[in-house]
């Protein structure tokens, strides 16, 4: 039976066009590390952000509501 792994999300959340900068070094410096640091401790890291669009997998889950349900 495989064990449960814990995961950290950070989600950004801003304009497309806000904080663009911010969102780049974030990418580029800090969520590699703490990619690498949950993982020497046995959880996964994930980095959310809408820029990158919804992955098939995300919007398949039952978490996900279009926008047009009704």
């Amino acid at each position: 039976m495989p064990t449960a792994t814990r995961t950290f999300r950070v989600f950004v959340s801003s304009t497309f066009e806000d904080l663009k900068a911010e969102r780049d070094a974030l990418q580029r410096e800090v969520f590699p590390k703490l990619r690498q640091l949950c993982e020497e401790n046995g959880a996964g890291f994930q980095a959310i952000d809408l820029r990158w669009g919804v992955r098939d997998e995300v919007a398949l889950g039952p978490e996900f509501m279009p926008s047009s349900a009704s």
